[in-house]
């Protein structure tokens, strides 16, 4: 197993910025070799300094979006799917000027908007048409979508990894596969040694994160078994990890409330040590 390990930003920042700059030395001093940035409307200008500082650091980067209400490629509004495909070109611009290479998220739908209805095949066709087309335009300029299946909390379409690389599959483009994320396999999945393998030669990007979305391994996330069946799979990518933190955001769309740790950086420096103890123990 051949893994870079990378910190979410979402920590600190709904849209990281140069003020994130101290930041980002501290996190190379802690030993990570890349973090996630989540484009959530910072200006070009904002994301070039950002491309420069990563590549000064030597940080490697990997991006993250999701789609607001209004712009939802499931939406019988024509004019909100077209929307959907729209901002998804202008987040995948931004991944260029960014130098990210993928683009992983649940942008498949809306985050959060429910149709009150279990998944139709309309709704899988129209965000297959989506998909397809954001897929192509990222393809011209050399970037990978890894589409992250989620909670029945978050989204409706795709809750699990079978689901997403089905989607994968039917989208049918080299240039997009499947962002497994521990949080949301912990509520969905039987378990990672079932789930990871439906995901196939389809798994991309590996997200870490804690069942009660703090510090890893505070949780009851299997990070052992997890790990294992990455090993098994021989999977080369990212692991990144995932924290959230109440009032990061106005009207925190993950509704965290609380914090289960002691501050970000305690977070990020613990979260590290954990992921190279599983992985030395692994690899024995």
């Amino acid at each position: 197993m051949d893994v870079r390990i990378g910190m979410d930003l979402r920590l600190w920042a709904h849209a990281p910025g140069v003020e994130q700059l101290p930041l980002l030395e501290m996190l190379v001093a802690q030993g990570y070799e890349g973090v996630e940035l989540p484009l959530a409307g910072q200006s070009a200008s904002t994301l070039k300094v950002l491309a420069i500082a990563l590549r000064d650091l030597g940080l490697a980067v990997t991006a993250s979006t999701r789609l607001p209400a209004g712009a939802n490629p499931v939406s019988p509004d024509a004019r909100e799917r077209q929307a959907a495909t729209d901002y998804l070109h202008q987040r995948v611009d931004e991944c260029a000027l960014l130098g990210s290479r993928l683009l992983c998220g649940g942008f498949y739908q809306a985050h959060g908007v429910f149709s009150g209805e279990p998944p139709s095949d309309r709704e899988w066709e129209w965000s297959r048409r989506c998909l397809r087309e954001a897929g192509e335009y990222a393809g011209k300029l050399g970037i990978t979508l890894a589409i992250e299946f989620q909670s029945r909390f978050d989204v409706h379409l795709i809750n699990t990894a079978a689901a997403a690389a089905r989607m994968c599959r039917d989208v049918g483009l080299d240039n997009i596969g499947v962002a497994y994320n521990t949080y949301h396999a912990h509520l969905e999945e039987t378990n990672p040694a079932r789930a990871l393998p439906a995901a196939g030669d389809r798994l991309l990007h590996v997200r870490l994160a804690e069942s009660q979305r703090g510090a890893l391994g505070r949780g009851q996330v299997q990070f052992s078994e997890t790990f294992a069946t990455l090993d098994f799979l021989d999977y080369a990518g990212w692991l990144v990890v995932e924290a959230l933190a109440p009032g990061v955001a106005p009207a925190h769309p993950e509704n965290v409330w609380r914090s289960s740790f002691d501050s970000p950086l305690q977070l990020s420096a613990d979260a590290i040590r954990l992921v190279k103890q599983v992985l030395r123990a692994q690899r024995q």
